[in-house]
């Protein structure tokens, strides 16, 4: 899909323009040029003081994966409408969200190697995605992360041994948490850790 298809895509979406204010609040934070993470952006769009999406907006996959997508709808907007007026560049990832200076040689090109999820962001039906295939991805997504050598480090770190089994990976992670949690005197380095193996395992033993 080329430049003058993504901005078609993102007028026809613009018809029923909810996003407007949001739109106009991204702007403004992003101006500084500072890189932000997805999940900073997140938080500041909860905060009191903007109060675009609800404190528990979080809460479960399905919220969280519309509140994802939902951001990331008008950060590709904005990044069209920037490339468009040759104001300036938006870079996108999960890690950095940043604005920067349009450079008087750029041309769109800068837009091609995301223009798959960009295609993608811009469709509002994909917000109709069922609660299974957001689960789906979402344990798709921590399987591709999870580093295959961790799994015996993070039982050991449980005082498992191998074979075991969800549940009893989640009723010794329990048992854990409750002996080293530091608000009963426990240590909370050791607590950290225990939390760190248990979010790993929950993933490979879902």
């Amino acid at each position: 899909m080329n430049s003058d298809a993504l901005s078609t895509l993102a007028a026809s979406n613009s018809a029923i323009d909810d996003f407007a204010p949001l739109l106009e609040l991204l702007s403004l934070y992003l101006a500084d040029g500072q890189s932000h993470s997805e999940y900073d952006v997140l938080c500041w769009l909860q905060a009191p003081e903007q109060g675009i999406f609800l404190p528990d907006a979080l809460r479960d996959s399905l919220t969280m994966f519309r509140s994802h997508f939902i951001l990331m709808h008008c950060l590709y907007r904005l990044q069209q409408q920037w490339a468009d007026e040759q104001s300036a560049l938006l870079e996108i990832s999960a890690l950095s969200i940043r604005r920067s200076p349009w450079p008087d040689n750029a041309r769109n090109t800068e837009l091609a190697e995301h223009q798959p999820l960009a295609q993608y962001y811009l469709d509002l039906s994909q917000l109709n995605t069922a609660q299974e295939e957001v689960d789906e991805l979402l344990r798709s997504f921590w399987q591709k992360m999870l580093q295959p050598e961790q799994e015996d480090q993070d039982i050991a770190e449980l005082e498992l041994s191998k074979p075991v089994t969800g549940a009893e990976i989640r009723l010794q992670y329990r048992r854990l948490a409750m002996r080293h949690h530091p608000d009963r005197g426990g240590d909370e380095n050791r607590f950290r850790t225990i939390q760190a193996a248990f979010q790993r395992l929950k993933h490979r033993y879902s």
